[in-house]
């Protein structure tokens, strides 16, 4: 939580005298810029994150149709010249 120290620091910078009131407004779009900027910032993350894991998990788990198991003997090969 945000103790009353914080607070006040807070409300210090974010409130502006009667002389600066075009201020207050460069001071709200600045926040509300920055709040903007990292929520979409952590969004974009854990989306490419989760894309990550899930294009990682389809390329590692990927079989072939067919799978070729000797059953009691070594299967040759025959080398053709």
């Amino acid at each position: 939580m945000i103790s009353t120290l914080e607070k006040k620091i807070i409300f210090r910078y974010l409130k502006t005298r009667k002389k600066d009131g075009f201020l207050n407004i460069i001071t709200l779009f600045s926040f509300l810029g920055i709040s903007l900027g990292v929520a979409v910032l952590i969004i974009v993350m854990s989306v490419m994150n989760g894309f990550r894991s899930e294009l990682i998990n389809k390329i590692t788990n990927f079989n072939a149709h067919v799978i070729v198991k000797p059953y009691d003997k070594k299967i040759e090969q025959k080398k053709n010249r």
